[in-house]
């Protein structure tokens, strides 16, 4: 049975004081170049009439290209949170569904960053992805499995490490809770989610390599594996990210902070 990409820490680099997004969901990325993004990045735009909030997402920072669109009743936004189911558009293979957890006016082509890597970033360690095993780089969305894998454990990882940064809390709530505003951590404040391109690079061969290895001796997808795992590593040693503390009142960066890390060596 196929796997199935599931993207579900996308960055919504949003105003809040205008809408608060949250619990993104989204299902048939497409990450190889001629995809359905902008290598990694979609624009969001919401307008609200009469309580009825028609939501676009567009491919493009133009906002020409659309590829899903859904709306939603925020008539009792006060009281909870409101569910937008997104269908795809223009046969892109997108949808999904997110929650407006408030909403006081319209969003215009906001960034929404879906994936910390794509295939072009991925081709730039391994060239040749579409040699890989099909049940690895799908015909249809390329690496798009290991790319979701890949940003959510990176993500997650950050929010261990930048607790303090991201405002607080080592984890989002799961989505699948519907009683508490997903606030914190705050990701938009990874004002520079590059910085986390190489590791998520590195983590997305680590797992797909580590898919193909079903023996219990050493093979060639267990070296590349543990090779690729090491690299990993050794990026998030580096990590000297920065951030924005207020992302609704500014854009640009306020503070960095690097993380110590140990990496035993076995001599």
């Amino acid at each position: 049975m196929a796997h199935v990409a599931v993207f579900d820490y996308p960055i919504c680099y949003e105003d809040r004081n205008s809408v608060h997004t949250s619990r993104w969901k989204l299902i048939g990325l497409d990450t190889r170049s001629a995809g359905n993004s902008d290598l990694g990045w979609l624009y969001v735009t919401s307008v609200d009439t009469a309580n009825s909030v028609a939501v676009t997402i567009y491919k493009d920072s133009a906002g020409s290209n659309s590829v899903m669109m859904g709306t939603g009743d925020i008539s009792g936004i006060d009281d909870d949170a409101v569910l937008v189911t997104l269908s795809e558009a223009n046969s892109s293979g997108l949808s999904g569904e997110f929650y407006f957890e408030s909403y006081s006016s319209d969003m215009t082509l906001n960034r929404l960053k879906v994936s910390l890597c794509v295939d072009a970033d991925i081709a730039e360690e391994w060239q040749d992805l579409d040699d890989l095993p099909s049940d690895v780089y799908s015909s249809t969305q390329g690496m798009a499995i290991y790319c979701a894998a890949a940003t959510r454990r990176t993500l997650l990882r950050v929010s261990q490490m930048y607790t303090e940064q991201l405002g607080g809390f080592g984890a989002p709530e799961d989505r699948r809770f519907d009683d508490a505003t997903r606030s914190y951590p705050d990701f938009r404040r990874l004002i520079s989610p590059d910085q986390l391109k190489e590791t998520a690079v590195y983590w997305a061969l680590e797992l797909a390599m580590g898919s193909k290895h079903e023996r219990h001796e050493d093979t060639m997808y267990s070296e590349l594996r543990d090779y690729y795992a090491e690299k990993r590593a050794e990026s998030m040693s580096a990590w000297n990210l920065t951030f924005n503390t207020n992302p609704s009142t500014d854009s640009d960066a306020d503070t960095s902070k690097g993380i110590a890390m140990v990496q035993p060596t076995r001599l």
